[in-house]
């Protein structure tokens, strides 16, 4: 009825005049009118029916987005796909020769995607972003990315072996969280040195490859950008704090005395933050370092630095990136203005909140990384010759002098630092032992057991006063012994259980300690074991290494 209502009302006028023609109609031609009247009556009826409006779907209900609650999990994965050295490649590539290289690059990329039944686009000079399903994804992981090795086979006079980057990501999520979850597993990919695959998955993250040594990049454009942006922020800041990571390395307190001193050269008051309980591990360099005035004056406690700390402080962290091996929590908490500066691979955990972030692990040591940022900084810094030892020892003691992951640019900023004045004889005297723990090693090589794979593996029976550095150093020298490629050391701690790793490349130590919540390099990398036994620990890290072995990640 309300219907038919709105139908009279809308056609009031044409039914007025009709009604009008039939009386006319009726009063000279009865018979004609009532013929008119049946077929304006139909006609009517016909009008009325075809105007008769649908049902509306309401638009808010159509377009209402998949809430979280209805999302199932995804038929698809994503993968960013880069070139880890795409500018060095072609830097030493003959020009003639680069079109044909780069051909053969996108062929054999594109084709690896394609047999697996998906979709890839280059977006960039150097990226590319890949789709598959989720079924072929599976093939894909059983086939352990085979594309990170056959990419290397790729040659067209090209003297630089090319390496690839995978971030990838599938579960439940939308495309737009895929995608975040995708491009995060390639940022933590490219933290870990590349020529590997991160694939981020139900809250989990897997690893594939690594096992090529870090490459390192002759270009130094990022170095010195980096410099002129901590110049700006350390002259933005009211002063600068510094932190290392707990037990404090050289290379830790040398980074740290080297970016104070930039501070200080910029008119800005700087600190490092540290224990006056430090142990052995850098006792030899803190004795030579309180002997200046002017340094043991920077050198403060976290109660000191919790009391100067403002909103416009600069707190820069040095030779780590995990929140959990920071110094000081509450520093790091409490800070507005964080920078990052590390040259170890990347891991799960990381400092989020830092406005700038220098994360290189084709560097030897954090202690190299200052260096080169310091001659970028200004010609007003100047490097005493303590300093300048302080910053040598750092990197010595990173690359066992000079001997582990050290590349032109370490030599370079070696130099720099001998003609700021720098001691090498001075660094030597600092790595000297005592006679006792050099006989506590010796018992450490007596009891070494040689594993499948060449590798060796040892431990402490009781424990040592600083149990990490005794690690350290017995695990050098098993891998001084002829026919071991890697060598294991465990230490009983006030915690529990501490293993150092040490290898000379062709076993990826970082990849077996990270089965065990540990991290580093892939030539030196350690880990604690809290509440354990030795018996049991050493049962932990021998699954560790057969895993790794039948994963097949050994050269």
């Amino acid at each position: 009825m309300h219907n038919f209502a709105d139908f009279i009302r809308k056609n009031i006028l044409l039914l007025g005049i009709i009604i009008l023609q039939l009386a006319v109609m009726a009063v000279i031609r009865p018979s004609a009118a009532l013929g008119f009247c049946i077929l304006f009556f139909l006609i009517i009826l016909v009008n009325f029916f075809r105007k008769a409006p649908k049902k509306e779907i309401k638009r808010d209900e159509a377009l209402k987005p998949e809430t979280s609650e209805s999302l199932t999990e995804s038929n698809l994965a994503l993968m960013y796909i880069q070139l880890d050295n795409y500018d060095e490649v072609l830097a030493a590539t003959p020009e003639e020769n680069r079109p044909e290289l780069l051909a053969k690059i996108d062929k054999a990329i594109t084709q690896w995607v394609q047999g697996f039944g998906g979709f890839i686009k280059k977006f960039d000079d150097d990226k590319f972003l890949a789709a598959v399903t989720l079924e072929n994804f599976r093939r894909l992981e059983e086939n352990k990315f085979g594309i990170l090795e056959k990419i290397k086979e790729i040659s067209a006079s090209n003297v630089i072996p090319i390496t690839l980057s995978i971030g990838a990501s599938y579960g439940k999520a939308s495309l737009l969280e895929l995608n975040k979850a995708a491009q995060d597993a390639l940022e933590l990919c490219l933290g870990r040195g590349g020529d590997q695959a991160v694939v981020k998955a139900g809250g989990k993250t897997y690893f594939y490859g690594g096992r090529t040594k870090e490459v390192e990049r002759y270009i130094r454009v990022r170095a010195r950008v980096i410099a002129h942006a901590l110049r700006d922020l350390i002259e933005e800041a009211d002063r600068v704090l510094v932190l290392g990571h707990i037990f404090l390395d050289m290379d830790a307190l040398g980074a740290g005395v080297g970016i104070v001193k930039a501070a200080r050269c910029l008119g800005k008051k700087g600190y490092f933050v540290l224990s006056h309980t430090e142990g052995s591990t850098v006792e030899s360099l803190l004795k030579l370092l309180l002997e200046d005035e002017d340094i043991r004056k920077t050198l403060i406690s976290e109660k000191d630095a919790l009391r100067i700390l403002s909103k416009d402080t600069l707190v820069i962290i040095v030779d780590t990136h995990k929140p959990s091996f920071c110094y000081s929590q509450k520093i790091l908490e409490k800070a507005e203005r964080v920078v990052l500066i590390d040259h170890h691979r990347r891991g799960e955990e990381f400092i989020e909140k830092a406005m700038l972030v220098y994360l290189e692990p084709y560097a030897s040591s954090t202690s190299e990384m200052v260096t080169e940022m310091l001659q970028y900084m200004g010609d007003e810094i100047k490097l005493t010759p303590r300093e300048a030892t302080a910053l040598l020892a750092g990197i010595c003691v990173d690359t066992k002098n000079f001997a582990f992951k050290t590349g032109v640019r370490t030599f370079d900023a070696a130099s720099y630092l001998r003609r700021h004045g720098a001691d090498p004889t001075l660094v030597y005297k600092l790595f000297q032992e005592e006679l006792e723990e050099f006989y506590r090693r010796v018992e450490v090589v007596k009891r070494m057991r040689i594993l499948p794979g060449n590798i060796a593996i040892s431990y402490y029976s009781k424990k040592c006063e600083n149990p990490r550095l005794v690690a350290a150093l017995s695990a050098n020298a098993l891998l001084e012994i002829k026919g071991v490629y890697a060598a294991f050391v465990l230490v009983p701690t006030d915690e529990g259980v501490a293993i150092s790793g040490r290898s000379l490349g062709d076993i990826n130590v970082q990849r077996i300690l990270e089965k065990l919540g540990g991290g580093g390099h892939m030539t030196v990398a350690g880990a604690q074991i809290q509440n354990i036994t030795m018996e049991e620990a050493i049962k932990r890290l021998e699954d560790a290494i057969e895993d790794f072995l039948k994963e097949g990640d050994a050269n």
